[in-house]
């Protein structure tokens, strides 16, 4: 089977790898010629609740197209946070406030989920 994919989706890159390894990964540099590819075949491709708080993201038309959540332990990727302790009281403000946005993102589009930003 083959997926259209952004390139640049980080540590998601591995996961799908591992996860369908005898898929086909179609991978795009450009939000725009995703947006294309998807709106006129009819390749799977994934979002997360983060590509729906984009604004630059405009959803595809259904055209027929099922969506479907992925859920579990390998549907979650941990974000950390490293910082010198010396700069803990000047970043942990930001911190703060990335988990308060984090939770206010929808859930995954379809039958919900959690945003847990630890």
């Amino acid at each position: 089977m083959s997926f259209v994919v952004l390139d640049d989706i980080g540590a998601w890159k591995d996961v799908i790898g591992k996860e369908i390894e005898d898929a086909h990964f179609m991978c795009q540099d450009e939000r725009d010629a995703m947006d294309e590819i998807t709106r006129y075949s009819s390749f799977p491709y994934f979002t997360t609740n983060v590509t729906a708080a984009d604004p630059s993201y405009h959803p595809v038309p259904a055209n027929n197209r099922v969506e479907r959540s992925i859920k579990g332990p390998k549907a979650e990727l941990t974000i950390y946070v490293t910082v010198k302790r010396q700069r803990q009281t000047q970043v942990q403000p930001l911190v703060d406030r990335l988990k308060a946005a984090w939770a206010k993102l929808p859930t995954t589009p379809t039958t919900g989920g959690t945003n847990v930003l630890k």
